[in-house]
């Protein structure tokens, strides 16, 4: 297999110099020999062609070496550039070493040591080009396998979301009476989370934790879920398990933290007087607080059997009057401010809830 011949380019504005190098290095059959004696012409021949290594003069009419090298260093870094210099000014060396020169040959040089300069030129050149594309191949690896994760993800995203529904469905076959209330609670939830201005990552976890703030009615008995009468204070101690229950159910799952706080905090009060755990003012979470104010209006303009809905002007009054009280004001402020754009999304959500009627 014949061996790959490897571009040395030479610039000199010496003729005699140039025909020199050529001729001495004519016998090493992997190096192919370019000569300019412009360097001007030298820098047109670099833009097409491949060199591994190139060797300059540095005194040269029009441009020196020095911006040759300047020129190769800024847009071929991975060729090697070899001065050929016969001072050994300080200065000089120092701009050439700023620029990145690879080896100085002071004239006179023996053409022996001019061979090992363009033998580990090369060798370096070689180098740079393999972990080029050595780099490049690891960022294609790495961006198809950011690729596959998020696809990856994407699908534990949808098989994450997709469970979640399956246990609101569960909870709702539980309780007939609520059927179609977290996806309502949900939709205002999250129009209040936006009126309020929380961030996307928010949004969601919101989202979710309304989804779920009733789960825990899978673990209470239908004949209390459903009874069609009052609640005796008995009964009404059993309902007031479920936020319990809930966040009991959904522990070992490992979901954010604001989930678990809704599921759990949903029916604190914001004086203090709720459950289970009395918690008031802003050590209850924000999303249980939002979350809450969406549960009871809810509730408050859902048919019942034990008794009639408010129409929303009163649900409205009723949280206006409970600011404080059961509410965060800001919260029930900020939703009885903004009602109209909130509840819009209910439109889309009635239909739902008639055909699920329709279907029991």
């Amino acid at each position: 297999m014949q061996s790959k011949k490897h571009n040395i380019l030479v610039i000199d504005d010496d003729k005699a110099m140039l025909d020199c190098i050529r001729l001495s290095m004519t016998s090493f059959t992997e190096y192919r020999i370019t000569t300019c004696n412009n360097p001007l012409d030298a820098l047109a021949v670099l833009a097409e062609t491949d060199f591994a290594t190139v060797i300059t003069d540095i005194d040269m009419p029009q441009i020196s070496g020095l911006e040759v090298l300047k020129t190769v260093s800024e847009n071929y870094p991975n060729i090697p550039v070899i001065l050929i210099t016969g001072s050994s000014e300080p200065e000089t060396m120092r701009k050439a070493i700023h620029l990145g020169v690879y080896e100085f040959l002071k004239k006179p040089f023996e053409i022996s040591d001019l061979l090992v300069s363009v033998k580990q030129g090369v060798e370096k050149n070689q180098l740079l080009i393999q972990n080029e594309a050595y780099k490049n191949h690891l960022e294609l690896m790495v961006e198809q396998r950011t690729k596959e994760l998020f696809q990856a993800q994407r699908k534990l995203e949808i098989s994450y979301l997709n469970t979640i529904h399956s246990m609101v469905n569960a909870m709702e076959a539980n309780d007939i009476y609520t059927r179609g209330h977290s996806e309502r609670v949900t939709a205002i939830s999250i129009g209040l989370g936006k009126a309020l201005e929380i961030s996307s990552d928010e949004l969601q976890n919101l989202r979710i934790g309304a989804l779920l703030h009733d789960l825990g009615k899978i673990g209470i008995i239908s004949n209390v879920l459903n009874k069609e009468q009052s609640l005796t204070q008995s009964e009404y101690d059993i309902i007031k398990q479920h936020p319990t229950i809930g966040a009991k159910i959904i522990s070992p799952i490992g979901l954010p933290e604001d989930v678990h706080n809704i599921i759990l905090q949903h029916h604190e009060w914001f004086n203090g007087a709720g459950y289970p755990n009395g918690f008031s003012g802003e050590n209850i979470s924000l999303m249980a607080r939002i979350v809450s104010v969406a549960d009871s209006f809810d509730a408050m303009t859902s048919k019942r059997p034990y008794r009639r809905n408010l129409e929303y002007d009163s649900a409205f009054q009723e949280i206006a009057n409970n600011l404080e009280a059961q509410f965060d004001p800001q919260i029930g402020k900020t939703f009885i401010d903004n009602h109209k754009k909130i509840l819009t999304v209910l439109n889309s959500q009635t239909a739902m809830d008639d055909l699920l009627q329709k279907r029991m």
